[in-house]
């Protein structure tokens, strides 16, 4: 998803924000995702999906399946099918749970034997319980009617009028915890499945889903008739069975949609991938085709060498969603993208153009961060959107050199970061959750504008060939699977030979952000001493103690004349031994090419020349 969704709130106190900052800081360990446990029962339902649910299902569960036909030839309701396999554990023990808030629950059959009575009683509103003894040791099959609701807003289908011709389309949003609004399923993220979707809609429309057309064409699906006379003659689209998903991530969409397909390599000797375009019927002529299949083909092969894995979803199809609400959204095989951020009405800007780039390469790098390898839980949801925007940049700045990318970067997020992150309302990277419905208020600057930030400190603490190689590692580790920042440390830390654990207690779990104060002495023409003195922004939140910190510091003499020292900050305060007997510089800044996440209080001295020369300085960055 993209940096458009915005639903941070603050907390109102520091004295209660201290308190949570030191409970997360001395029980990490027992609340981070990779050290809980389960419980040793099947936990109460209530409402969404709790923590302890999930944790229970995961160690329980595994092999799941998806089996859903859904037909969406009528204007508000969804009529739904689903058979969902799965393989049990601890057989003789407790019922099974399945997720689901959609409009009726029908017939359930367990293992093909249809349970008697009214099946409602089975759902609460928000979980289907099948009863342990209706299932079998190992392999279970369980098959649910149902229906679901479709919606201009609001619901896990969105229906979009157009108003130029009437015509109408559907797309899904379910991200975070919306999938069990469409169809009863194990709705956390740590439990993937293999998806086979078959979807009956009006006569003419087209579909897409995350799995490839079952005949090959992305347009096509078999005509039948429908039988109750309430919907007009339909057409079936039968899609292949996907790699393994998390439920937020499974997507479709149907209408009249004009399709452009054009097949690419995008892996040397590897098979040509089709990519789709599919955009409105009254907009195509609008759409700069060409330009965007290939912004979105120059992504997937950029990305799958740097990451040493091909794009690992045999197809890509991109849709300009009408009326969406996120910048888009990385749905495996099946981006959605904003309409109105991608087709322009009037000569877009230098900004519209860098902004529609930096949004295609953040969905594309989530191929990789995110769909092949998903957050364990939606507490490390900024391991998918920091590392999706931080690798946005990374191949801006690679493809489109003269964008000065990471200005744009700079500009995008550290701004909106510090100004959250230096108030007693900020938060940890590693935000707690514990239920599934709550996930939406792990959403803001602290995930989508720090975390890119802290990424590229650790990219520069490590050295970049180091940095790479742990990520591969973690991709190859973790492949079509679940993982959190931990296990994304511990291969980065491998790979470079240190032990990041420290470093990751104090920027994932530790809340707020260092202030770094320049303090220069020169004396007669010579720096005498050149100190950085690091402070919390908000003591209160964040405790005391310094950051691990690795800066390039810049001794400024003209636009020719500029010297760079790399520093470490490991204390309050750091005094730079290789700037002592310099020649002093017109201005100091410790914070040079903007690897460092802390705010900047520079000296006096440079203070008073900046006042009067800051024009003179020709990089766009560092001015």
């Amino acid at each position: 998803m993209p940096t458009t969704l915005s639903l941070f709130r603050p907390l109102p106190r520091a004295a209660t924000v201290l308190l949570l900052s030191l409970a997360i800081l001395n029980h990490a360990e027992a609340q981070a995702p990779a050290a809980r446990t389960r419980p040793a029962s099947l936990p109460p339902s209530g409402v969404g999906v709790s923590r302890d649910l999930a944790s229970y299902r995961a160690a329980t569960v595994s092999g799941v399946r998806y089996l859903l036909a859904l037909d969406v030839t009528r204007r508000d309701t969804a009529i739904g099918h689903v058979t969902v396999s799965f393989r049990r554990a601890n057989p003789a023990g407790n019922d099974v749970l399945l997720d689901f808030r959609g409009s009726s629950l029908g017939a359930i059959a367990v293992n093909g034997r249809r349970i008697a009575g009214d099946t409602r009683r089975l759902w609460d509103g928000a979980h289907v319980r099948i009863p342990s003894a209706s299932m079998r040791p190992g392999a279970n099959d369980v098959d649910i009617d149902f229906t679901a609701p479709i919606a201009s807003a609001g619901a896990s289908i969105i229906r979009s009028r157009d108003a130029t011709d009437g015509a109408e389309y559907l797309y899904t949003l379910l991200v975070p915890s919306d999938a069990n609004l469409l169809f009863p399923c194990f709705d956390q993220p740590d439990l993937k499945a293999r998806v086979s979707l078959s979807l009956t809609t009006p006569n003419g429309w087209r579909a897409l889903a995350n799995g490839a057309s079952a005949n090959g064409a992305p347009a096509n699906g078999a005509t039948v008739a429908t039988n109750d006379g309430a919907s007009p003659r339909s057409e079936t689209h039968v899609f292949v069975e996907t790699a393994p998903l998390s439920t937020y991530l499974i997507a479709f969409a149907a209408g009249p949609w004009q399709v452009t397909t054009r097949d690419a390599v995008i892996a040397p000797g590897g098979a040509p991938v089709p990519v789709s375009l599919w955009s409105r019927r009254s907009r195509a002529a609008e759409v700069e085709v060409d330009t965007l299949i290939g912004m979105n083909t120059r992504a997937l092969t950029w990305l799958g060498a740097w990451f040493g894995v091909p794009y690992p979803y045999g197809k890509f199809d991109f849709l300009l969603a009408p009326a969406f609400p996120f910048g888009g959204m990385e749905h495996p095989g099946a981006v959605f993208y904003n309409e109105e951020s991608f087709i322009y009405r009037e000569r877009p800007t230098m900004n519209q153009l860098l902004g529609r780039q930096a949004t295609t390469f953040h969905e594309v790098a989530h191929q990789w961060f995110g769909d092949y390898v998903t957050m364990r839980w939606f507490d490390d949801l900024w391991l998918k959107e920091g590392f999706a925007t931080y690798m946005a940049a990374k191949m801006q700045a690679s493809l489109s050199p003269a964008s000065n990318a990471w200005k744009s970067f700079y500009l995008r997020n550290k701004p909106v970061a510090y100004a959250t992150d230096a108030t007693a309302g900020t938060t940890p990277v590693w935000q707690a959750l514990g239920n599934l419905d709550q996930a939406k208020s792990n959403y803001g600057p602290i995930v989508y504008n720090k975390a890119p930030g802290i990424l590229r400190q650790l990219d520069y603490l490590v050295g970049e060939r180091a940095f790479q190689a742990g990520v591969r590692a973690f991709l190859r580790a973790h492949a079509f699977g679940n993982a959190t920042w931990r296990d994304l440390l511990a291969s980065i830390g491998q790979a470079s030979g240190r032990d990041l654990s420290a470093w990751g207690r104090q920027w994932i779990l530790r809340p707020g952000m260092p202030i770094v104060e320049q303090q220069l002495t020169v004396r007669d023409g010579r720096i005498e001493r050149l100190a950085l003195v690091q402070r919390p922004a908000q003591p209160s939140v964040s405790g005391n103690g310094a950051w691990p910190l690795r800066t390039q510091l810049l001794l400024y003499y003209s636009k020719d004349s500029i010297v760079r020292l790399p520093v470490l900050l490991g204390s309050d305060t750091t005094v730079v031994v290789a700037a002592k007997g310099r020649r002093a510089p017109a201005f100091v800044f410790a914070n040079d090419g903007d690897y460092g996440y802390a705010l900047i209080l520079p000296d006096s001295v440079s203070v008073g020349w900046l006042e009067q020369y800051i024009g003179t300085v020709q990089d766009d960055l560092l001015r």
